[in-house]
């Protein structure tokens, strides 16, 4: 997701169920929600990326975020290797370009280094992620109820709790 962009959702239909679930099966429940809207999210930000050979678009995914995890909150982030594409942010934001771009034979562009423009040229943003968002919070967030409707009875089942969340 963009940055300072959350998605929320009202789980109070349900609570009576997640009230019983134990230690780590509510973060496993909290987990599979996140990667059910997570899923989404970055599929529909590899929709929107419009880059040559979709360099960009197959190095979108979506990463778990350990160090700002804790059993009581999880979070995911969509974004983009930045080995596989390290342009992804020049995309994203736009940029000014200082040097000449060169086409190879192959189709490829490549900046040369050795040619700095006498002006530079302002490349605009094709914005993928906050677009992304925008467009599919609606349905990742049904993904992630979807996702808690079918996980939380399996989850009780397994911990002993049988009867229907």
């Amino acid at each position: 997701m963009a940055k300072g962009l959350q998605a929320t959702f009202d789980t109070s239909g349900w609570s009576a169920g997640l009230d019983r679930l134990l230690g780590p099966a509510r973060v496993s429940l909290a987990r599979s929600m996140a990667v059910a809207g997570g899923e989404v999210l970055r599929d529909e930000a590899k929709a929107r990326v419009s880059t040559h050979k979709g360099v960009l678009a197959n190095a979108i995914y979506l990463a778990f975020r350990e160090a700002y995890s804790t059993d009581k909150e999880v979070q995911y982030a969509v974004t983009w290797n930045k080995s596989k594409a390290p342009h992804g942010h020049l995309v994203e934001f736009g940029h000014w370009q200082i040097y000449a771009v060169i086409r190879k034979p192959d189709g490829s562009y490549i900046t040369d280094k050795r040619r700095k423009l006498a002006t530079p040229k302002w490349v605009p943003a094709h914005p993928f992620l906050r677009p992304a968002y925008e467009a599919a919070a609606t349905r990742a967030q049904a993904a992630m109820v979807q996702r808690g409707r079918e996980r939380l009875p399996q989850l009780l089942a397994a911990q002993g709790g049988n009867d229907e969340p």
